[in-house]
């Protein structure tokens, strides 16, 4: 990442402080995310719960899930940090390259992404979804869920979404592993 995520530098005034319909303000709404991400960092170990972060693009989740890693390797934790789609390719090309040098790279990769204390996989959705990639996706939740080894994962996708590209293993174990955490608000990008 480019260096600059850190919880001091979170700045909520990017969100609305018009309540919604639900009488909150996304303002409100997201300093408990980010009340709950900080938290969740300062108190990070290997037993802390796996996070699914949720909502829009543009409203933070990359940037909490990376100050998140900054404190957790801060605190001597191994930390891997990846989006979806070269997370996922690495599985496929430790699998299919014909290239020893490559292969060799990627399951270096994979296998460090599979024992790291704290994975994040960031936008989930966004890759190329094939059988290989969802094949890839269930080993890297599955193995780590059964190693008890803590993720999270963050996507702009709906429930609904998520349910359509993946296989119904992996939605049970993001209903059942995951606390999900959504975020409120409309694309950060935008408004800067």
């Amino acid at each position: 990442k480019n260096g600059d995520e850190s919880f001091e530098s979170f700045d909520l005034t990017y969100y609305d402080d018009v309540p919604d319909s639900s009488g909150e303000s996304p303002r409100d709404y997201m300093r408990q995310v980010f009340e709950t991400c900080r938290e969740y960092a300062n108190r990070f170990s290997p037993s802390s719960p796996n996070l699914l972060f949720q909502g829009g693009t543009g409203l933070g989740k990359t940037f909490l899930s990376a100050c998140i890693a900054r404190v957790a390797a801060d605190s001597g934790f191994s930390v891997c940090y990846d989006t979806a789609s070269s997370a996922l390719d690495a599985f496929e090309s430790r699998k299919f390259s014909r290239d020893p040098e490559t292969a060799e790279a990627s399951s270096v990769k994979c296998d460090r992404m599979l024992s790291c204390d704290l994975m994040i996989l960031d936008d989930l959705g966004t890759e190329m979804v094939t059988q290989m990639s969802v094949s890839a996706l269930y080993t890297l939740i599955n193995t780590r869920l059964n190693d008890r080894k803590v993720t999270i994962i963050s996507t702009n996708l709906t429930d609904g979404e998520l349910a359509k590209k993946y296989s119904p293993q992996i939605i049970s174990r993001l209903d059942g592993e995951y606390f999900r955490l959504p975020f409120a608000g409309r694309d950060i990008r935008i408004i800067k």
